[in-house]
């Protein structure tokens, strides 16, 4: 199976499963807390550390075994047990029901997969190579980390913040296009870095009053 449709999903409030009680599902519990999500958890034991988040309310357990009729309300599922069948039966199940199901330890049974990310304030990249190497993706990940630091959210705020008063100022769209694509083509990056956003702030307005 290929997974050619890269999305960035909103799953704030949702209702999502983790079906599972060890490393993989404490790993799986924290990225949809991370994203917002309403998060049950259903397994007969659970680790001390997926313990901590039930005691803190972060998480609601349902200390059972799996079984259709805990899943069939919920909008996203992920099968995290270290059982192949139970995996292979939660995942028939939700494609019957058209609920989306990642299972952990097989993408050909997975309506989606979890792609490696960096995400820097607002900025997202994803790595995805299909399921075939997460090792692959962990280490492109690592390369990133390296060229992407915390300047681009800084600068990703910060053109955010002059989009209105660019729109206000540069009436034609081409010119506005042009000025942002400047902006991000000088050594603002390098100003972040050394001087700090309110330095980088003084530049881009100069840079608008040019035009």
């Amino acid at each position: 199976m290929g997974f050619s449709y890269p999305i960035s999903l909103n799953i704030t409030r949702k209702k999502c499963i983790v079906i599972g009680g060890g490393k993989i599902a404490l790993r799986k519990i924290n990225s949809l807390l991370e994203a917002g999500a309403v998060v049950f958890l259903i397994s007969p034991k659970i680790s001390d550390e997926i313990r901590r988040l039930v005691n803190e309310n972060l998480i609601q357990w349902i200390e059972k075994e799996y079984n259709s009729e805990l899943v069939n309300d919920s909008f996203l599922v992920i099968a995290a047990t270290n059982i192949r069948e139970v995996n292979q039966e939660i995942a028939n199940f939700c494609h019957a029901a058209n609920i989306l199901v990642n299972v952990v330890d097989s993408p050909n049974d997975s309506s989606f997969i979890v792609n490696s990310y960096l995400k820097q304030g607002d900025l997202t990249l994803a790595i995805s190579t299909n399921g075939k190497s997460p090792a692959l993706s962990h280490k492109i990940r690592e390369d990133l980390t390296v060229l992407f630091g915390p300047e681009y959210a800084v600068l990703l705020d910060l053109l955010a913040e002059v989009r209105g008063m660019a729109k206000k100022n540069i009436e034609d769209e081409v010119k506005r296009n042009k000025f942002f694509r400047e902006i991000v083509r000088t050594d603002i990056l390098q100003i972040i870095k050394e001087y700090g956003i309110e330095e980088a702030r003084e530049r881009v307005k100069k840079c608008l009053l040019s035009y």
